[in-house]
């Protein structure tokens, strides 16, 4: 409460998030310190997250087509989806998992944004050999946003799972088997997210999802659409929390 008492601004916001609608307290919540004791560190450690991320991942990114906030809405709801996948499977991690999903698509930032690749020759392999984006990304630039991601995380110094989970986040098969379970999770998120129409790009809809994936974790579709329809409203409404004006056209929700 302290450290974040020193930013009036965060301080500002998470009173904000803490008395809006979707909380629900009958009593306004006046100190950050009783926002902690009400939500518990793990939710106010999410809206930090969030927060902090936000300036980054709001703005266009011109390499990949996404106009602004579409990153973010899909960072956003990768992790709560895969909060949410988490705890119906009563699996381990689900800190963890919210942040790694949170963090996946930083990659997308450097190369799109400061980078700015040349996306031509990979949507024309993509169209042309039907080889999913990221592996496009492989052949035409030496590298894809996956291992850019995890490459950025590790400097910014997150646990080695989340840097894990972004690194393989579209390969979760070779993936470090100690790390498998959360990189499987966030894979799946990550899809189930695209699929509820959350974040657009050039590269929406081009890449494979590993059904061994599911059977690894446990993961049925009957359970993956109880997750997405549990997530989606919570992403909606949280949403118009931390982003300011309409929400626009409503996003088109694919089948599992």
């Amino acid at each position: 409460a302290k450290v974040i008492e020193h930013d009036p601004g965060l301080t500002a916001n998470i009173l904000q998030l803490a008395n809006s609608a979707y909380f629900g307290w009958s009593r306004k919540i006046k100190t950050v310190k009783e926002a902690i004791t009400r939500l518990g560190t793990n939710r106010i450690f999410q809206m930090v997250l969030c927060m902090s991320v936000a300036p980054l991942v709001r703005k266009a990114v011109r390499g990949y087509d996404m106009e602004a906030d579409s990153l973010w809405e899909h960072s956003f709801a990768t992790a709560i989806t895969a909060e949410k996948m988490v705890a119906a499977l009563k699996l381990r991690g689900r800190e963890e998992a919210f942040t790694a999903g949170l963090l996946h698509d930083m990659g997308k930032i450097v190369l799109g944004t400061f980078v700015e690749v040349d996306d031509e020759p990979i949507k024309a392999m993509v169209a042309r050999e039907g080889v999913s984006f990221d592996a496009a990304e492989r052949v035409v630039l030496g590298l894809d946003h996956a291992e850019v991601a995890a490459e950025l995380l590790a400097t910014w110094k997150v646990p080695d799972e989340v840097v894990a989970a972004a690194r393989w986040h579209h390969r979760p098969a070779d993936a470090d088997p100690h790390y498998r379970q959360i990189v499987d999770v966030v894979h799946l998120a990550d899809a189930l997210a695209m699929r509820m129409g959350w974040g657009s790009g050039v590269d929406l809809g081009h890449y494979h999802v590993e059904e061994d994936a599911m059977a690894r974790i446990g993961l049925t579709r009957a359970l993956a659409e109880e997750i997405t329809a549990a997530a989606d409203p919570e992403i909606r409404e949280l949403r118009e929390q931390y982003l300011v004006g309409p929400r626009g056209a409503a996003r088109e929700r694919q089948p599992v």
